[in-house]
């Protein structure tokens, strides 16, 4: 249903000396067959694979590319004609490993919501550029720099781009931000993280979440950027994955298994510089949740 807008999107990019990477993993729809129908680009190098999952078609992708950075787009999402120009620009104007941007939330044609990569960004602490919410679209990436660092998504992790994307800002030595909103990224009901009913991958969190902490070790970028890394606990763990499980009998286990992961790995969390920037609501609710108070958090949630 979204294929030909999107790709619409990539062949009229102003920025023409681009390849277009189409990985097929294993769809059984049409999608390939509109495509090709639809376009004679040579640009365009369509890969069939079977299916495995997100990760691994975004690995497989870039394990294709030839270009000088690399950037993903979702299938059911779609660019401004001038993004790719737009992010290029600045990433070889400043030689830069990483040039991010901000992106439109859309649910139709006519509802369109501004949405900063960074939440907390400060021009005077380029280290929050750690905290950009950690999905791999609105990021060129050069591929020399991703390659040479060995990075790649955590296949089958439901949260395969936390389990490794804010590594990609802490180990870029040159970075920027465009906060133009350059990507349209669309919210469908039936998306993975939109679902009306509990879903056991979203227990992934933990892994993924596990895999990020150890890699900064490895790296050696845990202390530069532990204040980073411990925000990305309390945004992605302690608030929105809490906020998942809080609403399922069989995900309110869980909330007692993210206090007790805060407690082992951030005890004093509370300190954290961009965790005080938060709202008082968003700081009532991760106290609560740290404490288990689950009762108080749902005769909240029912009042409002």
């Amino acid at each position: 249903d979204y294929i030909l807008k999107c790709m619409n999107s990539l062949v009229n990019q102003t920025l023409r000396d681009i390849e277009i990477i189409v990985v097929n993993d294993g769809t059984k729809d049409k999608s390939i067959d509109l495509i090709k129908e639809n376009y004679n680009d040579e640009r365009i190098k369509i890969y069939d694979k079977e299916n495995g999952g997100v990760a691994k078609a975004r690995n497989f992708g870039v394990s294709k590319a030839k270009g000088e950075y690399l950037f993903f787009v979702d299938s059911d999402d779609f660019l401004k004609k001038e993004a790719i120009e737009v992010l290029y620009r600045k990433a070889s104007s400043k030689n830069c490993d990483l040039v991010i941007c901000n992106y439109y939330k859309y649910y139709d044609d006519k509802n369109y919501e501004v949405i900063s990569l960074v939440k907390h960004y400060d021009c005077h602490n380029p280290t929050s550029i750690v905290t950009a919410m950690p999905g791999p679209v609105c990021k060129l990436i050069k591929r020399d720099f991703y390659l040479n660092n060995k990075i790649a998504f955590m296949e089958n992790n439901a949260f395969e781009d936390n389990a490794i994307m804010p590594l990609v800002g802490a180990l870029a030595k040159k970075y920027d931000y465009i906060q133009e909103p350059l990507y349209y990224y669309l919210q469908r009901e039936g998306s993975s993280l939109n679902k009306k009913y509990y879903d056991k991958r979203w227990e992934d969190i933990f892994s993924s979440l596990e895999n990020l902490h150890n890699k900064f070790i490895e790296y050696d970028v845990f202390e530069e950027y532990y204040q980073e890394l411990e925000y990305i606990y309390i945004e992605y763990l302690l608030h929105a994955a809490n906020l998942r499980f809080i609403d399922y009998k069989e995900g309110v286990v869980n909330i007692k298994k993210v206090s007790k992961v805060m407690k082992d790995k951030f005890p004093k969390w509370r300190n954290n510089k961009y965790y005080k920037k938060e709202s008082i609501k968003y700081k009532i609710m991760c106290n609560l949740f740290y404490y288990n108070k689950i009762k108080i958090i749902n005769f909240i949630r029912r009042k409002k």
